[in-house]
């Protein structure tokens, strides 16, 4: 059962698992659950599109070569080390 809300938000009833419910309450107190769902919720979204768009890409051009992968993932975390050294620094 879905009642429309004033502004961009809806009211809806989902079912959850009762230890979840109160894991969630514990982080986030019971004024928080809205927001920490709808965080979740937000990120399962991004991170399927992202999926779905990597499964377009590999369809257009091809497998990901695991060698390249590996080397750009080493790449990226040298930039991300030498960006945190940097910033610890300026504090």
């Amino acid at each position: 059962m879905t009642t429309p809300r004033a502004g961009s938000t809806s009211v809806t009833s989902v079912s959850i698992p009762t230890e979840t419910l109160e894991a969630i309450r514990a982080r986030v107190g019971k004024k928080g659950l809205s927001a920490f769902v709808t965080e979740a919720v937000q990120r399962e979204l991004h991170r399927q599109a992202n999926r779905d768009a990597l499964a377009e890409l590999v369809a257009e051009t091809g497998p990901v070569d695991e060698n390249e992968l590996r080397q750009t993932l080493e790449r990226l975390d040298r930039h991300h080390t030498t960006h945190r050294t940097r910033a610890s620094d300026a504090a």
